[in-house]
């Protein structure tokens, strides 16, 4: 009579499970600030462009009607880019020379955005005097 052998079962060790878990545990820990960068710089990147199209559309009632609008006057953010609007708030600061378009960030994390009526675009802008509407 021969004795017949099952063939051992392969499976993973508690301890290779906790050292794989481990190691991507470590992999994400590494990428996740570079990560959140990117996003951040592609949400920057697209509140320029709304910026420049609210500026465009200033312009437009500037001509129209010889006096800038308020933010009001102007288009909803979360129309021209509802991940704008998640991250954004809007001030128009109008002066006696111009206006300038502020993007005011809602989190801290990100940087505040002003276009002038010259065209100069400018990043972390200091709090100014004038109207805020």
């Amino acid at each position: 009579m021969s004795v017949t052998r099952l063939p051992a079962a392969s499976a993973f060790s508690l301890i290779e499970m906790l050292v794989v878990l481990a190691m991507v545990a470590l992999l994400g820990a590494i990428a996740l600030p570079s990560w959140r960068t990117q996003q951040n710089q592609a949400v920057l990147d697209e509140a320029k462009l709304v910026l420049q199209r609210l500026d465009l559309k200033q312009r437009e009632h500037l001509l129209r009607y010889a006096h800038p609008a308020n933010a009001a006057g102007l288009p909803a953010l979360d129309l021209l880019s509802a991940t704008v609007a998640a991250h954004y708030r809007l001030e128009v600061v109008i002066h006696d020379e111009g206006y300038q378009l502020r993007l005011v960030p809602i989190k801290p994390d990100m940087p505040t955005l002003a276009l002038s009526n010259s065209g100069a675009g400018v990043e972390a802008v200091a709090p100014e005097h004038g109207n805020v509407i």
